[in-house]
């Protein structure tokens, strides 16, 4: 059996922390909006603990979305691309989530081109 969280649940809490973050609310406020604690929120975007159905209904409606939204981004990110979860490794790195947000913060395409070149020449740098 495998240890850690499942890689849905991971991919799931980084589509609900980088729609958390466009829409600039805190974990605190999100998790007052939903009836629950930021250190419950925490647990969501991880994926340690499970977003129940009627949970993500309300996490949608405080994040202004849908559920099939969330859904979605899930299957862009790619963790339901393969069954063995390979596809989805790398979203699972702890770096991923904070820089997929630190990017998407970034206003000029061009500088975010940049910030994606200057990542693809370090990862071919062994």
């Amino acid at each position: 059996m495998e240890e850690g969280p499942d890689r849905l649940d991971q991919a799931l809490g980084l589509a609900i922390r980088l729609r958390r973050h466009a829409r600039g609310l805190s974990q605190s406020a999100l998790g007052e909006a939903i009836g629950v604690s930021f250190q419950q929120v925490q647990k969501y975007e991880r994926g340690s603990n499970r977003v129940s159905f009627s949970t993500m209904v309300r996490i949608c409606q405080a994040l202004g979305c849908q559920v099939s939204d969330l859904v979605g981004e899930v299957q862009e990110l790619g963790a339901a691309a393969s069954a063995d979860g390979s596809a989805s490794e790398p979203l699972t790195q702890p770096e991923a989530g904070p820089m997929l947000e630190a990017l998407s913060q970034i206003r000029s395409p061009g500088v975010r081109r940049a910030v994606l070149e200057l990542a693809r020449s370090l990862a071919r740098e062994k």
